[in-house]
């Protein structure tokens, strides 16, 4: 007699063993960040993102990495060749970037380093996402070797890492913009990131892009904005010049001393010769002031100058005028030929004046 087995007994147990299975980080959805939309502004790890107008003149969107490839694509700039990744390097489109060329954007007090972002995608699909973005920092212009692990550059860790305060993209329009030119969003990342570097410090981006939101169209490409042009030179600026005093000479002895006092409110010419006329002619004019001082500034160097003392209001009489340092040709209360060298200060072209009725 058989005896009828029972149905735990007839089938084999196949017992499931239970464990944790490690998840990429792309595994749990990052939080999405829309600049989808005209003026959006969002914010990631301390960095600012705001959609942005495109630039008519292009110019003014100097690309340093461009990267292309439909549904994932990444890379980052350098000089180094091969590149490793998506990285697109006609027309010199991929290279090195130097800190002291990225722009410094000052928004409420704070300093931040301004990269722009310009991506292409089609019309049917004009969405993609920017799911990774990190900065970096070195000495050398030409680095390579990536690595997605351990989310190092040539073994660097990132100054900047947009998800280092939690997993985000952000999403992007093509389409807001239309094909007006270059640019549809900026990126500005707070200079005390960059704190110890140079302005020869070389600053590697590397993005990546459609992990959220595949990329359909054209290349996407990093740039910055150029330097503003140097204001121009002031005008070349003479520094020579003439300057001396009307005093009072008490005894007569054409040398001013310190307890001789000046004549105020007396009309000094400044004249220059003229080779056509051959003479001199006024200039300019300066009055002394309570201390019996005038001066002339700017003047040119290598011009053949003259000064002329008016004849003062007041119970005087001409006395002895002494030439400054600058030398030149002595006639009654006029100075002429005077020659300055550039930077020259000729000192001292003092008038002398004596009291009514002599000493």
């Amino acid at each position: 007699m058989h005896r009828l087995r029972s149905l735990s007994e007839a089938q084999p147990r196949h017992r499931a063993r239970l464990g944790l299975q490690a998840l990429e980080a792309r595994d749990v959805p990052a939080a999405v960040l829309d600049l989808g939309f005209v003026g959006a502004e969002q914010t990631a790890n301390g960095a600012i993102l705001r959609q942005s107008d495109a630039f008519a003149d292009s110019s003014q969107f100097q690309t340093f990495v461009r990267i292309q490839r439909n549904g994932v694509e990444q890379g980052y700039n350098t000089d180094a060749r091969p590149v490793q990744f998506n990285e697109l390097t006609a027309g010199g489109a991929t290279h090195s970037l130097q800190l002291g060329s990225i722009p410094v954007v000052t928004i409420n007090g704070v300093d931040y380093r301004e990269f722009l972002l310009s991506v292409n995608q089609t019309v049917r699909k004009p969405f993609v996402s920017l799911d990774e973005l990190r900065i970096y920092v070195s000495d050398s212009g030409n680095l390579s070797g990536y690595n997605a692990k351990t989310r190092q550059l040539a073994g660097l860790v990132p100054v900047y890492d947009m998800d280092g305060s939690g997993d985000v993209s952000v999403k992007l329009n093509d389409q807001l913009n239309g094909t007006t030119g270059p640019g549809d969003a900026v990126v500005l990342i707070p200079d005390s990131f960059f704190a110890g570097a140079t302005a020869t410090s070389y600053v590697y981006l590397y993005s990546k892009f459609g992990d959220q939101i595949h990329a359909n169209g054209s290349f996407e490409e990093w740039g910055v904005r150029p330097p503003p042009p140097p204001p121009p030179p002031p005008p070349p600026i003479d520094t020579a010049s003439l300057s001396g005093f009307v005093w009072l000479d008490v005894n007569n002895d054409g040398i001013k001393q310190d307890t001789e006092a000046g004549i105020a409110g007396v009309v000094i010419q400044l004249q220059m010769w003229n080779a056509t006329t051959m003479t001199y002619e006024q200039i300019g004019s300066a009055t002394t002031d309570a201390t019996g001082f005038y001066h002339f500034d700017n003047l040119q160097a290598g011009v053949n100058y003259a000064l002329a003392e008016e004849t003062p209001v007041g119970p005087y009489v001409d006395g002895i005028d002494k030439i400054g340092t600058q030398g030149g040709t002595v006639d009654n209360d006029f100075f002429s030929n005077i020659v300055l060298t550039a930077g020259q200060a000729g000192l001292n072209n003092n008038f002398g004046e004596l009291p009514s009725g002599g000493t």
